[in-house]
């Protein structure tokens, strides 16, 4: 007996496999986990588990935050502080050729897992591994050569340069087992399931924080053990995402995946040079674009250095509140990545630019109340931190009040470029975003600090005018629609 695919806006000359027919009014039934799916349970299947992910990773970051914030006092607790932002944006660095072989190795998987080619969609496992693996390595070793250089850099003073020093010397250690996660978990995205990935970093996290408190507190190792700590979580997070992985896994088999699982098997691990290449084609325009993201943050963390010491450490407490409204905001999106390449893959644009819409109205209601809530308690939330009453807080309280009512237009940012990295047009996202961040970010904080003083807020002022910018650039492009057409 034939079976119904139902679906609103394919191709009707597509070829339907196994004889199904079509019925128009519901979506195009994919592959993998999400078979069988309409597009609101598709998006909260796909969503669900980034987002509780997302929520554990900003509570690891505040626990961070909150140990650090209470290592030290006086001085040295301003240090700490201000090594805590700088190391977010070394981290970020450490992390930018994995990011990118993620994002291509999703793109692959998605598409493949979409026209139901799970042999392709597991080579592109075994390849963006090795790819993955290789550039934990290069980055780690790169990290290790640059932190002193990057401390002086953020115009830290001599204690913070030290602390800098102490705690990425160490969490470098951690890029080849960071490589392996994010490729396998953005795989697993791609293929349609979210919750193994929210396991894999819900140990990271635990072992992160656990053994931190204790290297800390118990054997008095100070940042050297917060890093340990860090190093130590992500090696488990990668030991359990390629236990799952391995094709013997019962966990696997009860899953309830129609057809092939995506599995990693030891021949597709042997070098395999069309995938590598279709991987890098779709990789390299997002390192290009990372690094220009880092490279223009890198120039505003510069400037805020110049600022009065401790301002450092003012605007990684923003960074880390502001990061409460990413969290439903980077699930939507990354939903919509998946949902765009495997809509695509099946043949059917009319679907992916339907899932695209309706997650971006989803994040912009959710995002958008987010930074209404860390707006409005602002306080509250920097407590959290330590001594509210220092000259830190004060500076970031105005600062994250402003942001908070601006996540609307950063949500719509994001899911706009994530759902077209997702189609594979990982060039388009690059140019766009380097004009506007060169020209708004770069452009705009050099000459607002050349022609005005301004402070911390006046900086976050300016870079919400990038994020406005590209927000308007993104939604016409997806709009116009060539991206849709783009081929991996």
């Amino acid at each position: 007996m034939s079976r119904e695919i139902k679906h609103a806006g394919s191709n009707p000359d597509r070829p339907i496999p196994d004889g199904d027919s079509v019925v128009l009014g519901e979506p195009m039934e994919l592959g993998g986990k999400l078979a069988g799916l309409s597009l609101p349970r598709q998006v909260m299947a796909l969503a669900l588990w980034p987002f509780l992910q997302n929520l554990m990773g900003v509570g690891v970051g505040f626990a961070d935050m909150m140990i650090a914030g209470r290592m030290e006092q006086g001085t040295s607790a301003e240090a700490i502080m201000d090594m805590m932002g700088a190391s977010m944006y070394l981290m970020w660095l450490l992390m930018i050729l994995q990011g990118a072989m993620a994002t291509g190795a999703m793109a692959l998987v998605s598409r493949s897992t979409g026209a139901r080619d799970m042999k392709a969609a597991n080579l592109a496992l075994g390849q963006s591994l090795l790819l993955g693996m290789a550039s934990g390595v290069v980055s780690g070793v790169m990290i290790w050569m640059v932190t002193p250089t990057m401390a002086g850099f953020f115009g830290l003073s001599e204690l913070a340069t030290q602390y800098v020093m102490d705690y990425m010397r160490v969490a470098a250690l951690l890029a080849p087992f960071s490589g392996i996660l994010f490729v396998a978990s953005s795989c697993l995205r791609g293929y349609g399931d979210t919750m193994k990935p929210f396991f894999a970093m819900l140990i990271v996290n635990a072992v992160n924080v656990g053994l931190s408190l204790f290297f800390v507190y118990q054997l008095g190792w100070g940042v050297k053990g917060l890093a340990a700590g860090t190093v130590i979580g992500w090696a488990a997070g990668g030991a359990f995402i390629l236990w799952f992985l391995r094709p013997q896994s019962k966990t696997r088999r009860k899953a309830g995946e129609v057809g092939e699982p995506l599995v990693l098997r030891m021949e597709n691990l042997r070098y395999d040079m069309p995938m590598l290449r279709r991987i890098w084609r779709v990789s390299w325009p997002s390192m290009i674009e990372i690094i220009g993201m880092w490279s223009v943050h890198a120039v505003g963390v510069y400037f805020i250095g110049t600022l009065k010491a401790g301002t450092m450490g003012a605007h990684a407490m923003v960074v880390r509140l502001e990061s409460v409204s990413f969290m439903p905001g980077f699930a939507i999106g990354m939903a919509a990545s998946t949902l765009t390449g495997q809509y695509l893959g099946a043949g059917d644009k009319e679907m992916a630019k339907k899932a695209v819409r309706f997650c971006w109205m989803v994040a912009v209601i959710t995002m958008g109340g987010a930074g209404l809530l860390i707006s409005y308690f602002n306080t509250e939330f920097l407590a959290l931190f330590g001594n509210p009453g220092t000259e830190q807080y004060e500076v970031a309280a105005p600062v994250i009040r402003f942001v908070g009512l601006f996540q609307a237009l950063t949500a719509t940012m994001m899911v706009m470029k994530m759902a077209m990295r997702g189609a594979g047009a990982t060039r388009l996202v690059t140019v766009y975003s380097f004009a506007s961040m060169g020209v708004v970010r770069v452009g705009g904080i050099w000459a607002a600090m050349h022609w005005f003083d301004i402070g911390l807020l006046g900086l976050w002022q300016v870079m919400l005018l990038d994020v406005l910018l590209q927000a308007t650039i993104f939604v016409y492009l997806h709009f116009k629609g060539d991206w849709l057409n783009t081929e991996v």
